[in-house]
């Protein structure tokens, strides 16, 4: 009876989903056919620091993606600098037409070569998807069309007149431009499957709330938490010293447009508690050299100045506080401020300040898409990917990290951190207190270093040495990077640990790869904070199914570069590592996933024909 009953619960299952058993086996062959297509391409960035331009135009080339695809498509068919014209038209299709409508009598003939160029690119990036998951992602008014276009066989008798006349109606009919956009976004959405953002999206430039909107509406992607993205969830969780960290650094590097204008934080409280309470004072030792605006503008920069003095008084002595109330954070060291207590006036700004930022509609919804994309560590296709760092000894042992009464090493630190941030997001008291922890703390994954010099650097003028964890002398070593590896439970020869956090000094020769290819640090100095010290752009990976390629990306851009082609020739891309033979969906972590949905499908086609 029970035997029964089951093949009966699993025949009304399979009713639901699919009509009848042809349904099925229809589903099972064509899960098996997608096992064998390549895998398809991930792109991995890290420590955007709300650098939106920067960061919308890698999104539209794929750093270098799109660019390639255009070198397989045409050979030597087109010259260099047609190649690039057309890869820049793809990224900025207005911009690019408004401008060739000023350089040409004929935007017929112009419309007949661009669309013919664009249907073969379109044809090449789609070739690695089933036709299903194309047309997924056309767009709905143009979807027919395109379908069309890209799926006409190669030796059809009649694909030159067909081709011509479906060009020739899009262009008769005025629809020429909206047309080349449309299938300009259905090879940008194409050349890249899945984007991984390897932590740190906030604070040193204005457009983390722009990068969040851009990550929102993006087809694919997850997060690994970097410090600075866990000190603005800390902030919204409702932690004082979060919130005051958050301000401090907005003031210091004068970008506060992005906490007014991206998030409608009011700052007005805070300008006229500094002007009230160091009004008066030598504030210059808060100034900072400004890269984002101008430092002849003393006003302007006198002002952060004194507000930058306030909100950091306010962060050292409720840091003080947190210190003292856990002693298992053992950052007594850290107590070089000489109070804890704040004025009525300094409690009373801060309780509002954190207002802002807990009851704040539109960051709720940034942080709510950071826990549901997001996580402490992610292992992708055989990599594993975290923004900092593994806590490690002097003898290469992973080091314990205290939660509570409690402490974590390795992976099982991280397992332990991922619930932690989760609760803090549901108001628990004391995961609310570590997230400053995680910010700044000495044995902090995501921080790694041993201490954070706030108060020596403001109140002392001197700046402390703030050592890096023993983990990235090991990582150098590719024993090290295995150990590693195996604790995350990966030993494909090929796995990778693909990191953040920490900019590599390009211009005094440091590299981005190490341990024989088992490390990479992909933090290159996006944010234009880094560009003297990395002496580049910023690092982007790309992963597809012949390897890892890393892009190295010019500190010149500029928005208007971008648009007219020109920063397309200052990027480079070189080789990290190849796979003896191409890497196909089955091989993958979401082929995995597809073996298993057709083994349960044949069980259930099975348990179907013994009913």
């Amino acid at each position: 009876m029970n035997e029964l009953q089951n093949r009966t619960e699993i025949y009304e299952l399979l009713s639901k989903q699919y009509k009848n058993a042809q349904e099925v086996m229809t589903e099972i062959i064509n899960l098996q056919a997608i096992l064998n297509l390549p895998k398809g391409t991930e792109h991995f960035l890290s420590d955007l620091h709300g650098e939106s331009e920067a960061f919308r135009h890698i999104l539209k080339n794929a750093s270098g993606v799109i660019r390639t695809k255009i070198d397989l498509a045409f050979g030597d068919g087109l010259t260099v600098a047609a190649k690039n014209e057309l890869a820049t038209l793809i990224y900025y299709p207005e911009k690019r037409l408004e401008a060739l409508k000023k350089q040409t009598d004929d935007m017929t003939r112009e419309y007949r070569i661009i669309l013919h160029r664009l249907i073969e690119v379109a044809k090449l990036v789609a070739a690695k998807y089933t036709r299903s998951k194309v047309r997924k992602a056309l767009p709905r008014n143009y979807q027919y069309i395109i379908d069309e276009l890209i799926n006409m066989p190669d030796h059809s008798i009649v694909k030159s007149e067909y081709y011509s006349h479906i060009i020739e109606g899009i262009i008769e009919l005025g629809n020429a431009d909206k047309f080349i956009a449309a299938i300009s976004g259905v090879i940008s959405r194409l050349a890249v499957d899945h984007m991984h953002i390897v932590g740190d999206i906030y604070d040193r430039g204005n457009g983390a709330a722009q990068i969040m909107d851009m990550l929102k509406n993006y087809h694919s992607v997850d997060i690994q938490w970097g410090n600075h993205d866990l000190l603005w969830m800390g902030a919204h969780f409702g932690n004082k010293a979060c919130v005051c960290n958050v301000i401090r650094i907005n003031c210091a590097y004068r970008t506060l447009a992005g906490l007014e204008s991206g998030y409608g934080i009011n700052l007005r409280p805070l300008v006229t508690f500094a002007l009230e309470e160091y009004g008066d004072d030598d504030t210059s030792a808060f100034s900072i050299s400004d890269v984002y605006g101008k430092e002849s503008d003393f006003e302007k920069n006198d002002l952060l100045a004194k507000m930058t003095k306030a909100i950091t008084v306010i962060q050292l002595k409720i840091e003080n506080q947190l210190i003292k109330a856990h002693p298992e954070f053992e950052m007594d060291d850290r107590i070089l401020y000489p109070s804890d207590t704040l004025t009525e006036k300094e409690s009373a700004l801060i309780d509002i300040l954190t207002e802002e930022f807990v009851h704040n509609k539109r960051l709720a919804e940034d942080i709510g898409f950071m826990l549901a994309k997001g996580s402490m560590y992610k292992i992708a296709n055989g990599n594993l990917l975290l923004h900092g760092c593994i806590p490690t000894e002097e003898d290469g042992s992973f080091s314990y990290a205290p939660v509570g009464k409690e402490k974590f090493a390795g992976k099982a630190l991280y397992d332990r951190l991922e619930k932690l941030v989760r609760d803090a997001s549901k108001k628990d008291g004391y995961s609310v207190d570590y997230m400053w922890y995680l910010w700044c703390g000495k044995k902090s994954p995501v921080y790694g270093r041993d201490k954070m010099c706030v108060y020596t650097r403001y109140f002392e003028g001197r700046m402390e040495i703030e050592n890096k964890d023993k983990y990235y002398d090991f990582v150098k070593d590719e024993g090290y990077c295995v150990k590693v590896l195996k604790e995350f439970g990966l030993d494909w020869e090929y796995s990778t640990i693909v990191n953040g956090h920490v900019p590599v000094k390009v211009k005094d020769g440091e590299r981005a790869d190490s341990g024989k290819g088992r490390h990479i640090t992909i933090d290159g100095g996006f944010s234009k904070a880094y560009h003297e010290k990395t002496g580049i752009g910023g690092y982007t990976l790309i992963h597809n199914s012949q390897g890892l390629f890393l892009a190295s990306h010019s500190p010149d851009f500029s928005k208007e570069e971008a648009e007219n082609g020109e920063a397309e020739f200052k990027s480079s891309v070189r080789t990290v590592k190849l796979y003896r033979s191409r890497v196909l969906v089955k091989e993958t972590d979401k082929g995995r996933a597809m073996q298993k949905q057709i083994e349960v499908l044949k069980n259930m086609l099975h348990e179907y024909y013994k009913v």
